[in-house]
């Protein structure tokens, strides 16, 4: 009897115990067809997805540095926060509202930022650049709460210097969509960043490098168990023709013109020594994201911060253009350098209407070398009446004015060259008279010139060769290799040299004779030739200009300078110019961190000039 208890019993065991394992292996057989049969597809999307990821690994931009391969542009490690969007889409929300307040965004950035992705949804969509290390520091704290938020080490932008040279140099800014769709062949991914002006632009290629990629091996819950890496291709230094001490001595003296441009350069070789552009702005908020504020700040601002006017800036040439007068007049014989013409009394009568020469009382008799050194209207209204437009407009042209010098930053503008054609096509055939030579002879009219053709035209004068200017001296690669930039060879103009000798004595004139107008470009020890003009503006007061070169006899420095606004060349203009020629001649190479000499106002030696 207890026998047969037992057994049943024992056989009451087995029964559940089998039952239960029964159950076990329905229980593992219905999910094992749950994952592998009914949910196969899913699941093997989400194990590939959580299996690896790819991370891209910025290329470190190559860097810009000074003819003497002085840092003027570097880069700095910056922390870049991004999300992965296939592993945080079903979490988003309760990720945006514990994440956003760490990092210091508004709430449902993130949110918006992984549903209008569609295109990359397993690798990283940076949601903040320049992430402070205590948001880092959370981010490693929290990590298996924050599945499919990453961290990585970007390169920005840093400005050693500030604000020098910026429009020179450029910017570099994350990628607009319209950018992209053009760029997307290239390499560019949205999100990444590009040279956006400057050389920064012009040598993009060069600069940005080549990405590599990270290949990380990912558990569920983000932890990465193994990874491997392609090394990114550093970028290539790019070394300037600028001289940085130059370029602080003509960003000092600059400062006192609210709008305007200065470019200095080798006459020799095209090599620009430095560039300045009035008003400028600060490429460091150009390092991260730029705020919807702060662009529209700069892109509304009357001012025009971003425009280089050095390159873009167009305005009459005033009296610096005498000279293409005087060299029309001397080589269609039309003149010698002994003709006078009827005295300068401060005035002249063409048909009905009444021309004025800057200097009330007048000048007098005067030749052309004369007449240069004074800056006499009278005298080259009655010579521009004499050389005609065609003559005038073929002289200029053989100056480079009226089109591109070639410089290698963008975009550049071609002025205008008065010419009968030009006239007829800006204000009808029959609409305009013979009496625009006489304002063309003197710079007026409707000839526009930009800073860096002047240049260009005032090197020629003291060479006789048209150069093309340029910024890249040379390309440095991660070992050291410089490859250097080979100029293109000066095109000798077609200018009989006696002629050229007889303009360069003129504007040493201007510079060291008793009537000359840019006494306060002197530089002591040496000859200087220059010229200043002051171009008349309908809007207000006349743009301030000086072009010029030293030494007069074998020239290693030729500056062009414009200050909107600024009244007589004479006054402005020309003392920032002969900063310069100082800077170069006399100073030492050594860059200085104090600033520059400071131009006074007014008051200059000698007389003022329109």
């Amino acid at each position: 009897m207890l026998n047969g208890e037992y057994g049943t019993q024992q056989r009451r065991r087995s029964a559940v115990l089998m039952g239960a394992i029964a159950l076990a292996f329905f229980v593992i057989a219905l999910k094992l067809y749950m994952l592998q049969i009914a949910h196969h597809d899913e699941y093997r999307t989400r194990a590939e997805q959580n299996a690896m990821r790819t991370v891209p690994v910025e290329a470190v931009r190559g860097r810009i540095l000074d003819r003497n391969g002085r840092i003027i542009v570097g880069n700095r490690p910056a922390y870049t926060v991004g999300v992965i969007p296939a592993e945080v889409a079903e979490d988003v929300e309760r990720l945006d509202s514990v994440f956003a307040p760490v990092l210091g965004i508004p709430r449902l950035v993130i949110c918006s930022k992984v549903r209008g992705q569609h295109r990359r949804l397993h690798r990283p969509l940076e949601v903040m650049r320049d992430t402070p290390f205590s948001a880092i520091a959370y981010l490693e704290e929290h990590r298996h709460e924050l599945r499919g938020v990453v961290y990585f080490v970007e390169s920005r932008r840093r400005y050693p210097y500030g604000r020098l040279g910026a429009h020179l140099l450029g910017y570099v800014r994350e990628l607009r969509e319209s950018q992209l769709v053009t760029s997307r062949d290239q390499g560019y991914a949205l999100g990444d960043f590009m040279g956006q002006s400057g050389i920064e632009a012009t040598y993009e290629e060069r600069l940005r490098g080549q990405k590599g990629e990270e290949y990380q091996e990912v558990t569920v819950s983000g932890r990465v168990v193994e990874s491997l890496r392609r090394e990114p291709v550093r970028g290539t230094d790019v070394r300037l023709t600028i001289d940085l001490h130059l370029q602080q001595v003509a960003e000092a003296a600059m400062d006192t013109v609210k709008r305007g441009a200065l470019v200095a350069m080798d006459p020799r070789s095209g090599e620009i020594l430095a560039m300045v552009s009035r008003p400028t702005f600060d490429p460091d908020v150009f390092s991260f994201v730029v705020p919807p504020e702060v662009w529209r700040q700069l892109n509304d601002d009357e001012e025009r911060p971003l425009f280089n006017r050095a390159t873009m800036g167009t305005y009459p040439p005033g009296s610096t253009a005498k000279m293409i007068t005087a060299i029309a007049a001397l080589e269609n014989d039309v003149i010698d350098t002994n003709t006078t013409f009827r005295p300068c009394t401060g005035t002249l009568w063409y048909g009905n209407r009444r021309y004025s020469c800057w200097a009330g009382k007048g000048h007098g008799a005067l030749n052309v070398i004369h007449a240069i050194e004074a800056s006499c209207n009278i005298f080259f209204f009655q010579l521009g009446d004499r050389v005609g437009l065609d003559r005038w407009s073929e002289t200029a042209r053989k100056f480079g004015l009226g089109e591109p010098t070639g410089v290698d930053i963008l975009p550049e503008d071609n002025g205008i060259v008065a010419s009968t054609e030009a006239y007829d096509r800006r204000l009808g055939r029959w609409r305009w008279g013979r009496g625009e030579a006489l304002n063309v002879a003197i710079g007026q009219g409707i000839t526009l010139v930009t800073p860096v053709q002047m240049v260009c035209y005032v090197s020629a004068l003291g060479t006789g060769s048209l150069v093309t200017p340029h910024l890249a001296a040379g390309f440095i690669d991660a070992d050291g290799t410089e490859q250097l930039v080979q100029p293109s060879d000066p095109k000798a103009i077609e200018v009989e040299p006696e002629l050229l000798a007889t303009i360069r004595h003129a504007m040493i004139l201007v510079t060291e004779g008793a009537r000359g107008t840019a006494h306060r470009s002197r530089v002591p020890g040496y000859h200087v030739a220059g010229k200043t003009g002051t171009a008349e503006n309908p809007h207000g007061e006349g743009h301030s200009w000086y072009v010029g070169y030293v030494p007069a006899e074998d020239p290693v420095i030729a500056v062009a300078v414009i200050c909107e606004n600024a009244g007589h060349g004479s006054d402005v203009a020309a003392p920032i110019a002969g900063a310069l020629f100082r800077a170069r001649l006399l100073d030492g190479e050594e860059p200085r961190n104090a600033e520059g000499p400071q131009i006074a106002q007014g008051g200059g030696i000698g007389s003022a000039e329109p």
